[in-house]
């Protein structure tokens, strides 16, 4: 979470494809937390990277898709000089 003067940005989405989808499966969904790194950056200072996991499984069980989103806050907002 964002405090005074910090700013949670959406970073990049990857989807992972382990098979087409076909008609009549059903979906489940989980989502995790995934890997978390920082970077110092010299307009926003420290960056710190949250990685979420989703994984999507069919009535199965069997894994079908995986979606990776990363956030990023940043420690101070972002210098515009």
């Amino acid at each position: 979470m964002a405090g005074a003067g910090r700013s949670t940005e959406h970073a990049e989405q990857h989807y992972e494809y382990i098979r087409p989808l076909r008609p009549g499966d059903v979906l489940s969904v989980e989502t995790k937390p995934g890997k978390t790194w920082e970077r110092e950056s010299k307009r926003a200072g420290k960056l710190t990277f949250r990685e979420r996991v989703t994984e999507y499984r069919d009535q199965n069980g069997e894994l079908v898709m995986i979606a990776r989103g990363v956030g990023v806050t940043t420690e101070r907002p972002v210098d515009q000089g």
